[in-house]
């Protein structure tokens, strides 16, 4: 017999939700849960913890990064795309995303034209752009990079390849 047959489907439907919102509220992200565990921690511990989160987090950074990338690139024959430097921020030099080359399968490269509003490509662009940038930026602070060093991304492996300023030279 099938249990769900016997669980009329107004029930089932709550069941779901039920199941759902308790899923979302794991010991981890509800606070009042949590914080009675935290409150039984040393500060070295807390700190700790805190460190292997932040590392967690972090560690995502460049994977959510390259899906972006591999997002706004789908309909070319981009297989790299590269990133300059810029000291242009009170508190450090970061790639660039405003200065983007595009490099094509046959080879060539191309800079990337940001596409204007109307243009072809520009509804896909408008949707990842700030998302592009904050990661680009999150990226930048996890792994500072030398002014006039340059970034390339393989989108199909999904390497992140720095070279040093004086590389191309």
């Amino acid at each position: 017999m099938n249990p769900t047959t016997t669980v009329p489907a107004w029930l089932r439907g709550r069941l779901h939700s039920a199941l759902a919102r308790l899923r979302r509220r794991s010991l981890l992200t509800d606070k009042d849960r949590l914080l009675p565990l935290l409150r039984g921690m040393d500060r070295e511990a807390l700190y700790a913890l805190a460190g292997w989160c932040a590392g967690e987090a972090d560690s995502r950074v460049k994977d959510e990064l390259l899906g972006v990338l591999r997002a706004l690139t789908t309909h070319d024959t981009v297989v790299r795309i590269e990133f300059v430097t810029t000291p242009n921020y009170e508190d450090g030099v970061y790639w660039s995303d405003e200065t983007i080359y595009l490099h094509h399968e046959d080879g060539t490269v191309d800079p990337f034209d940001f596409p204007e509003e109307g243009e072809a490509g520009y509804e896909v662009f408008a949707e990842a752009d700030e998302r592009f940038r904050d990661l680009l930026a999150e990226y930048s602070r996890l792994d500072r990079p030398v002014h006039g060093a340059h970034l390339i991304v393989d989108l199909a492996s999904g390497d992140f390849t720095e070279s040093s300023p004086y590389a191309l030279i």
